[in-house]
Order: C-alpha cells, then sequence, then structure tokens
C-alpha cells in the first residue's frame, strides 16, 4: 500500500439528470493495493474495489447488484448453462458470453489468427520452392538411370509416380514433424510462460484440434501439388 499516493473517485449520483454542482458527484479517496494488468482497453477502462464500496457510489441496496460473473467447468455446455440461468432467475436478465463482452477484443484475435494464417501459407510456399528445386536436381541427376527403366518398359507416368511419391513423403513427414514440435512449443509455453506479453501477463496459447487439420491440409494439399509439378518435368524427351 502508497499511502503517499491516494486515488479520488467521483462519480455522479443516480437520478440527478443535468449535473450542475459537486453535490451532484459521490466521492471517496482510496488506497491503491495493487495493479492488475490484463490489456489496454480494459486497463484503461476498469478499476476494481469491494462490493461494498461500489453499492455506497452507486447508490445501490445492499442486496442489489447490477452484474454478475460465473465461471462454468471446461466439460459443461455454455448454451446449456446460459439456459439453465435464465430458468432460475425467470429470464429477468441478460446473459453474455466472455466473447460478446469483449467483442472488439475477439474481432481482433481473429484477425490477427487469419493475418498469421495467410503469412504461415506464404512460408510454406516459399519453401515447397526448395522442395521443387530438390526434386528436379534428383531427376536430372537420375537421367540415365531413368533412361535405363524407360528402355526397359516402364511407362513415363510411372517414373512421374516415383517423384511424386517422394515429394509426398517428404511433405507428409516433414508436416507431421513440424506440427509434433508445434505442439510441443504449446505445452512448455502452457506449462512455463516463457514468452509474455508484459510482466503480469503470458502470451495466450491454446491447442485446437481443428487449427491443426487446417495446418496439416495446408501444407498436404500445397507439398503435394509441389510434387505434381516437379514430378511433370519427368517427360518422354527426357527419357528417349
Amino acid at each position: 500500500m502508497d499511502f503517499n499516493n491516494l486515488l479520488e473517485v467521483i462519480v455522479p449520483k443516480p437520478k440527478k439528470g443535468v449535473i450542475s454542482s459537486e453535490s451532484d458527484f459521490k466521492r471517496a479517496t482510496l488506497v491503491p493495493v495493487g495493479v492488475y494488468t490484463l490489456n489496454d482497453e480494459i486497463d484503461n477502462k476498469y478499476v476494481y474495489c469491494d462490493v461494498e464500496l461500489a453499492q455506497q457510489l452507486l447508490g445501490l441496496r445492499q442486496n442489489q447488484i447490477t452484474n454478475i460473473e460465473f465461471k462454468i467447468q471446461p466439460n459443461v455446455n455454455e448454451a446449456k448453462a446460459i439456459e439453465a440461468l435464465h430458468l432460475i432467475f425467470d429470464k429477468q436478465l441478460i446473459i453474455k458470453t466472455r466473447a460478446q463482452l469483449n467483442d472488439s477484443l475477439y474481432k481482433m484475435l481473429n484477425t490477427e489468427n487469419i493475418a498469421v494464417y495467410l503469412i504461415f501459407t506464404l512460408v510454406i510456399i516459399i519453401a515447397l520452392f526448395n522442395l521443387i528445386g530438390a526434386l528436379i536436381m534428383m531427376i536430372i541427376d537420375k537421367k540415365n538411370n531413368l533412361k535405363t527403366l524407360y528402355n526397359l518398359g516402364v511407362e513415363v507416368h510411372q517414373l512421374q509416380k516415383i517423384f511424386f511419391f517422394q515429394g509426398s513423403l517428404l511433405t507428409f513427414f516433414g508436416g507431421l514433424i513440424g506440427l509434433v514440435l508445434g505442439i510441443v512449443v504449446v505445452i512448455i509455453q502452457q506449462q512455463y510462460q516463457l514468452i509474455m506479453v508484459n510482466e503480469n501477463l503470458a502470451y495466450p496459447v491454446i491447442f485446437e484440434l481443428k487449427n491443426s487439420i487446417i495446418v496439416l491440409a495446408t501444407i498436404y494439399v500445397l507439398g503435394f501439388l509441389a510434387s505434381l509439378i516437379a514430378s511433370s518435368t519427368v517427360t518422354k524427351k527426357l527419357v528417349e
């Protein structure tokens, strides 16, 4: 506690209409006991105090409140919980989820999520040029072997399949290993909070199966396409 830096709270008295004098305000001089940091939008908007002081400043009765917050267990269905609360309070209240209360914040996070995915896709496309180049170099290196196989009766499309499957295997195992490493990083961040947004808030991460499927699907589709492009360089003209 810092008794040298007091906080004066000024709240308009309820039902006063037009405020014309200082008597239309309620005042309280407080001693700050701590600082809670979440994000700029919330930090610049809220001051936390005990419920008795809030009721006194806002002119509420002792048993009167304006908001109540519920935290449900992870395995509880949100929609069913909201329905149960409506039954308990006879639908005399407005219920909002965390996402609805912080609509602008969640929109920003979703936009950031899309931006990260697009950047990730661009990086994958650039990396797959290396795969295409490596397969083409291998085709050129094995040109004489390919001619031998062609003379022995192997069709051109069968030769193309060899390099297509090779590129596909590289893509499959590369994507799988990368995903496993990513999951490990997420778990480490959740447990040890190595990356911090500020001194009180760790960078939030969560593992979602949906995101993993999207990442793998993106890698595999682009990887198989790159393998197809590289294998198409095996032509009849090359092996004749």
